[in-house]
């Protein structure tokens, strides 16, 4: 693994993913010091300058665009009158549906705009700390420019003179070759792979660590890192888990084992160079590549296949071919149970082959969101 690569256990951007996250402030939220934006920026990046709330460094809930405060399951954001982006009705009606995340994971009572742009929600039966989904820029209610989800070539426009966001890691390196700032803004996207088959759960963990770090070497420098996640003390917080040390949803079919595949969003590059390293390391000779092909189900070789990505709904479809598949899911700041709600929709229809016991699901890495501005 490459020097520029990150450091194993370290908390997520926002702990979103740890239920382990430190308290949030009761009452209201306080303005973020500037020593704690500095100690943001160089763990996790600058973060969404239009989120509502944000993650501090010690891991609690302050204010972002809003102010915040919460009553029982009511939480209540509030704007300064010279508020910059949407407040009210305009934020509100931004918002993305009920059913879909970052609310999954949440119940919903109602939503009341209040007078001079606040916004009250009312969770019923919501886990402890509500406000945290708030910290989610995906209820920013202002969408980053971001264009093809951020993993397509983006150097004309960087020849351009044009403010850029991207994941693109040609594009990254194009950008520093021409001397311009490239700004780290959040690691924001988190990949799991899915397989028909089960191992131990510290031979998944293994397994995972062996994908996220080929993974990593092959990607532009400082753009991803590896990463554990508690997912047990997930399902404690969240419930509704499968129960173990990681992730284990149901499975609909069989697979064929004669022309096994590796599933992935293909308008997703990540997802696609994750999928080839699973594909690699399954013809290797070593305890990674026996581990793979035990996960796998099938000693026989593997191949990739790309999909495209549904419009709505879960994840892509799955062939009978398919051994493993390979997921993306929200990674930056946010509640931890939107994150468990996610991941468990995105994993819908799988479990290891035949009910066997064991784990069939390995984290590997985050992708980060780069910035270049206008020269």
């Amino acid at each position: 693994m490459n020097s520029h690569s990150t450091v194993w256990w370290m908390r997520l951007a926002g702990c979103a993913l740890l239920a382990a996250c430190g308290p949030s402030v009761p009452g209201s939220g306080t303005p973020v010091p500037a020593g704690d934006a500095e100690c943001a920026a160089g763990a996790v990046g600058t973060g969404h300058p239009a989120a509502l709330l944000r993650i501090g460094c010690d891991g609690g809930v302050v204010a972002g665009r809003a102010d915040w405060s919460r009553e029982g399951g009511v939480v209540t954001l509030e704007f300064a009158a010279a508020a910059a982006g949407p407040v009210g009705v305009e934020l509100v009606s931004a918002w993305p549906p009920l059913g879909e995340p970052p609310w999954l994971g949440h119940r919903i009572e109602n939503i009341t705009v209040l007078s001079g742009g606040g916004v009250q929600v009312r969770f019923g039966a919501s886990p402890g700390e509500a406000e945290r989904v708030f910290a989610d820029p995906r209820l920013s209610g202002v969408p980053l420019a971001v264009e093809g989800g951020g993993v397509h070539d983006a150097r004309d426009a960087i020849d351009a003179g044009s403010r850029v966001l991207t994941r693109h890691d040609a594009s990254v390196e194009y950008a520093r070759s021409l001397g311009r700032p490239v700004r780290l803004v959040a690691f924001d996207r988190l990949y799991l792979v899915v397989f028909a088959g089960a191992v131990a759960a510290d031979e998944a963990r293994e397994v995972g660590g062996a994908i996220g770090a080929d993974w990593v070497d092959w990607g532009a420098p400082a753009a991803r890192r590896l990463t554990g996640v508690r997912w047990s003390a997930l399902v404690a917080r969240c419930g509704g888990g499968a129960g173990g040390d990681e992730p284990a949803v149901g499975r609909a079919h069989e697979v064929d084992p004669a022309s096994a595949t590796v599933s992935y969003a293909g308008d997703d590059r990540a997802a696609g160079q994750i999928a080839e390293r699973v594909v690699s390391m399954a013809m290797r000779g070593d305890r990674a590549g026996a581990l793979v092909r035990a996960l796998a189900g099938t000693g026989g070789r593997l191949a990739v296949r790309p999909v495209v990505r549904p419009a709505t709904g879960s994840g892509p479809p799955r062939a009978p071919t398919d051994v493993a598949a390979v997921v993306a899911v929200h990674g930056g700041p946010g509640h931890p149970c939107s994150l468990h709600a996610e991941v468990r929709r995105e994993l819908a229809g799988w479990e290891p082959r035949g009910g066997a016991p064991g784990t069939n699901v390995v984290l590997v890495g985050e992708t980060a969101l780069f910035e270049t501005p206008r020269p």
